[in-house]
């Protein structure tokens, strides 16, 4: 369906006057974006963020814009110019201009456009191929079809990437994998590819992730030797009940800093005397950090592997705990 996108400049204390304004012409589904309410909630956050691009804490304007859409067409103008007149009628300057900018937006383009730019990508032997995409294998090659759904994850990430190289480099065939923090299901699936004998896969959302990683392994025809669970392991204790069933010989943990050092207790805990933890997420500023917590806990680092500014650090749990 095509739309008009409409945009109401004005000020912090207008976004409300403007909102109310619009509810009055029958519009009730609108965004405020506010350059303030972006930086306050990155701040306030900030502890569960090891990195958040400059751009994103710049203030550049103190203006606050009211966005929302009509339908293309003569109603659509109709209803337009009704705001307009409306808040024309306003004439208060602590609301800001309130000309209304206007664009055309097409939902068909706003759902395809960014498959247009991910394309097949090469990580060792690992081709990850979206689903919209025709790929001919080359000898050796391990092929995995993804559908990264409303999940985060596409294997273009230097974090996954690195992953995704530690498995083919030390996962061996019959393996026990474990992914926590799966997402759409890109490491849990490659290990499977790559040999693994079963998968269990969890991650804190509950829909967006479960939903990806379980069609992604059906696409990939490994379903059946993939567990995958919902759940924080860190304070759910069913799930880590769940997970200790039986020792693992892999865990691969791509998230933060932060939660890798909290997770380190629970790999020793579920490892296999030789077992590896492949981490990730790890920015440089943090690594030397992850890399205390690992000798503290008893994990011997193997590999320390840097890409573009990020690092993943294999350790392997030489005692049973």
């Amino acid at each position: 369906m095509e739309w008009t996108k409409a945009r109401v400049r004005t000020t912090a204390y207008g976004a409300e006057v403007v909102t109310a304004v619009l509810m009055e012409c029958n519009i009730v589904g609108v965004e405020i974006v506010d350059a303030h309410d972006r930086v306050k909630h990155l701040t306030e956050t900030a502890s569960q963020w090891d990195y958040a691009e400059d751009d994103l804490l710049r203030i550049d304007s103190e203006d606050v814009f009211v966005v929302f859409y009509v339908v293309k067409g003569e109603a659509g103008e109709v209803l337009l110019g009704d705001v307009r007149e409306a808040l024309a009628r306003l004439c208060d300057e602590s609301l800001g201009p309130l000309d209304v900018a206007v664009e055309h937006a097409d939902d068909a383009l706003w759902l395809n456009e960014w498959k247009k730019h991910f394309k097949p990508l090469r990580i060792g032997r690992v081709v990850i191929v979206p689903e919209w995409e025709e790929y001919a294998p080359l000898e050796g090659d391990v092929v995995f079809t993804l559908d990264p759904g409303s999940a985060f994850g596409t294997g273009q990430h230097q974090t996954t990437r690195l992953c995704v190289s530690a498995l083919q480099k030390y996962l061996k065939a019959g393996d026990i994998l474990v992914d926590i923090g799966c997402g759409s299901g890109i490491l849990a699936i490659t290990g499977l590819l790559l040999g693994a004998s079963s998968v269990f896969a969890c991650d804190i959302d509950p829909s967006g992730a479960m939903a990806a990683t379980k069609k992604n392994a059906e696409i990939n025809s490994v379903a059946g030797r993939l567990d995958v669970r919902s759940g924080d392991v860190l304070s759910d204790e069913g799930l880590r009940k769940e997970i200790c069933r039986e020792r693992c010989n892999i865990v691969v943990a791509n998230i933060v800093a932060d939660v890798i050092v909290d997770l380190l207790p629970f790999v020793n805990e579920i490892l296999v005397c030789g077992g590896l933890f492949i981490a990730s997420g790890i920015i440089a500023e943090r690594a030397e950090e992850v890399l205390l917590a690992f000798g503290e806990s008893g994990v011997d680092v193997l590999e320390k592997i840097e890409l573009e500014g990020w690092y993943c650090i294999v350790g392997e749990v030489k005692h049973l705990f």
